[in-house]
């Protein structure tokens, strides 16, 4: 271990050295003298570690490994955090953690009693190929299920596989960074049909409470607990019984007595228009460089639909190509380079990649029975 330490320390001398730690009783062995900052994953296993040199600042290595479906809803809400259902899809509550891992709220609860800690790393910001926890091959077995079933990536990702936000982004985004305004809803309001009537509805927000409408007419408010033991109740608001009603449902969040925001979620209708948004419209002809650029359906008064499922065909002019296309589901072993893309609760992304001579790039995208879009992205 000296010897890797000091070729670290030969090739940059300017930060502290560290390593990564997983099992609390290797703290025994004193490895925590050979370097600088305590590095320990998950659920306080740097403990013994501080005990024995509280001297030494601590970086929790690896924590989350929550996992969720963007845009997947389930109840009853679990009473255990490894509690997963046969739907193979993880309810995105973001309840859900495999017995070895944490909530979001933990670690930050642990980050606020702590001083001493100094931050984490999350596992993980993307979702990702392979290790598809809890869906994987043993357990599709262990279900009457066949290796069929398992799942091609992972679920554990604050954005899923093509970049597109979870509702965890927004929980992230309103403990991360206070100072930005934070209003996120979930889950959708487009359950007619559906089997509960009572639906829980979660509020992330960097306020320190909230009040909801439903149709205009005030569901309570709801408050942050900072003292409270458990974390949930620290950085989330929650209305555990909405009776549900098509319409309008409303956040309205408050900090230090003023509303600082609102957000709305209204009942969508049947998709009627495909949007498209680039996250850049002028790109690099350097062969190389990339727009990502997400696929949304839309009802006829501007809506987006959380449940739409059409099938998106592409075309493509001009001195560019399509690099990739996906839509975040986990159990989709569709290709990734196709003309086509199946949107997955109301969204998907395209991927253009540029080629090495400038000018336009025009890329439209086409359903039956739906109005299309087209957006120009410019390559110099």
């Amino acid at each position: 271990m000296q010897t890797m330490i000091n070729y670290v320390r030969k090739y940059d001398p300017t930060r502290p050295v560290t390593m990564a730690c997983d099992i609390t009783n290797s703290a025994a062995l004193r490895h925590f003298d050979f370097y600088d900052v305590h590095s320990w994953n998950y659920g306080r296993r740097y403990s013994l570690a501080r005990q024995m040199e509280p001297n030494k600042a601590v970086i929790v290595s690896e924590s989350g490994s929550t996992v969720s479906t963007r845009g997947f809803y389930e109840w009853p809400l679990p009473t255990q955090k490894d509690e997963f259902t046969t739907s193979l899809q993880v309810s995105s509550y973001d309840l859900s953690v495999p017995k070895w891992a944490d909530l979001p709220d933990e670690d930050f609860m642990w980050q606020q009693d702590e001083e001493y800690i100094a931050g984490e790393f999350v596992w993980t910001g993307f979702d990702y190929l392979g290790e598809p926890t809890p869906y994987g091959n043993e357990w599709a077995k262990a279900h009457g299920m066949t290796d069929k079933e398992a799942s091609r990536s992972s679920y554990f990702g604050i954005v899923d596989l093509c970049g597109i936000p979870k509702d965890r982004y927004y929980l992230y985004k309103s403990f991360w960074k206070p100072e930005e305004l934070t209003v996120h809803i979930l889950p959708h309001w487009n359950w007619e049909g559906g089997k509960m009537d009572k639906i829980p509805v979660f509020v992330y927000t960097n306020g320190d409470c909230a009040e909801l409408f439903l149709n205009g007419k005030s569901l309570g408010m709801r408050y942050k607990k900072p003292n409270s033991s458990k974390p949930t109740e620290r950085f989330r608001l929650e209305w555990t019984e909405v009776t549900y009603l098509p319409g309008v449902l409303k956040a309205v969040a408050y900090k230090e007595g003023s509303a600082i925001g609102e957000q709305l979620l209204k009942t969508a209708g049947e998709p009627f228009q495909i949007r498209l948004s680039p996250d850049r419209y002028v790109i690099h002809a350097d062969g190389l460089d990339l727009s990502y650029v997400l696929v949304e359906a839309f009802d006829k008064d501007g809506n987006m639909c959380p449940l739409a499922d059409n099938v998106v065909d592409i075309s493509l002019s001009g001195p560019g190509h399509i690099a990739g296309v996906g839509n975040g589901n986990p159990q989709l072993f569709d290709p990734f380079q196709a003309n086509q893309v199946k949107l997955f609760y109301g969204k998907a992304m395209i991927i253009l990649g540029s080629d090495s001579k400038k000018g336009e790039v025009k890329i439209t995208a086409t359903s039956n029975g739906m109005i299309k879009d087209m957006k120009q992205i410019k390559t110099e």
